[in-house]
Formats: structure tokens, sequence, C-alpha cells
């Protein structure tokens, strides 16, 4: 294993296999392996996805996406995490027309929007364009919306969905420039949901995107009258205790 401390200079935030993904690895009675699917460096983050066997669920197959060794989903239970924080945003808006969506590189959260009848378009911001490719690639079953059909609309994949459009950029930069001072000619948005990576004190990024002021008042610029905004604040010690960031 790895120890924070045994080097002045090792960080074990850095290293992958120091996070989950290193427990998967190590434990071989509980799972089999498939070899990586992916493996795979982006300009960003590195992005792994595997195929594992569980043998104390009857052998039961799943597929897990992790970003710099962080779990971030798998095929077991995506549907439950991206169905609640993306629909009771939904329903608690009376006609949710223009949805934003910070993050969901995979494109079940854009699939969960693109559900409801009343949304015309979808603005999806992540910054990392690859890891869409390579979830489109070796994730369809997270961004598949074959079974959606809207006024004649038929995708096989979310991200053609001719409601979604995709903006490969910083969405911290984008809503400050766009929503930061209060006047914009960018129409707003009725729910803006924020399905990024968990709040991590060392990922300059993310603290960004969760704490500092300015990009908050861009959110609240950028929502409708009515609008509505939803997050994911990352897990919780027990069922019963809130999170740490949420105050």
């Amino acid at each position: 294993g790895f120890r924070q401390g045994f080097s002045p200079s090792y960080k074990s935030y850095e290293n992958p296999l120091d996070q989950e993904l290193g427990n998967y690895l190590g434990r071989h009675g509980y799972y089999t392996i498939v070899p990586l699917v992916s493996h795979h460096k982006t300009e960003y983050q590195q992005v792994d996805i595997m195929e594992v066997i569980h043998h104390r669920e009857l052998d039961r197959q799943d597929k897990i996406l992790f970003l710099d060794g962080v779990q971030q989903s798998n095929f077991y239970g995506e549907a439950a995490y991206h169905e609640a924080l993306v629909h009771p945003a939904m329903i608690t808006h009376s006609n949710p027309k223009r949805v934003a969506i910070i993050g969901g590189g995979e494109g079940a959260t854009l699939r969960e929007v693109l559900k409801h009848r009343t949304v015309e378009e979808v603005v999806m911001v992540e910054i990392d364009e690859v890891l869409v490719e390579l979830c489109q690639k070796y994730l369809p079953e997270w961004n598949n919306c074959s079974d959606i059909n809207i006024q004649g609309i038929n995708a096989g994949s979310c991200f053609e969905d001719s409601r979604a459009k995709m903006v490969y950029q910083d969405a911290f930069k984008w809503f400050i420039d766009r929503f930061g001072n209060g006047e914009s000619k960018e129409e707003k948005f009725d729910v803006i949901i924020m399905d990024a990576l968990d709040p991590d004190q060392f990922v300059e990024i993310v603290g960004n995107l969760y704490k500092d002021n300015h990009f908050v008042d861009a959110l609240y610029n950028g929502l409708s009258e009515k609008g509505v905004f939803a997050i994911q604040m990352g897990e919780t010690e027990t069922t019963l205790d809130p999170g740490d960031d949420t105050g």
C-alpha cells in the first residue's frame, strides 16, 4: 500500500492507485477485475473505466468510472444517483424549458433532463471533451436516449439529441463571463444542475466551483425568476449527518 508521509514530496491525492481505484485492484477476493476498458490521461484528469465481477453478489458484472482514482459512478448505481439529482429540481419548476448542466461528462444527468417534455434546450458545460468522448464510446448505457421519443425526437445518444447543446469550457469562467455582473444578454435558465466532482480541497477548480462567491452570484443571476438550482455536495459520514460543506 501507500503511506502519506513516507516521502516529503508524496501526496496521496495525486496518485490514482491511492484512491478508490487502488482499493478495487487490491481486493481480488471480492472481485474479478476484467482488464481495464479504458486507461486515459486527458488534459484535466486521469480517466479509468473498468469492468468487475462481484463475487459476493452472485457474480454480478458491473462497469465503473474513476476520475483521478476516485469512483464517480457504476452501472448498477448511477440511475438512482442521477434520478435523485435531476427530477426533484425539474418537477419543482412548473415549466422548465431551458436547463444548464455543469459537468456531467458521462451524459447520465443529460439523459434524465431530456426525459422531460417541457425541455426545449439543455446547455451542458463540461470542461473535458475527451471524457465525454470516452463515455460515449465505453459507457453508452449512461448516455442512451433511444427510449426517449418526444415530439418526434429520437436520438440514440443523448449527446445527439437536438435539444442538447454541448459547451466544452470551464463552467466557472463561462457563467461568470455571462452572468457575473448581473446584466446579460444570455437567456436565463429555469433549472441549473451542478454535477461536478465532489468538493475537494486538493483540486483548485473544484474548490472554486463550490466556494467562490463570484461564481455563486453568477449562478443566481443565471436563474430565471422562479429558477431552481440543484447541487450534490459529496458523501456524509452517516445517512443521518449532513456533509461538512453544507454549513
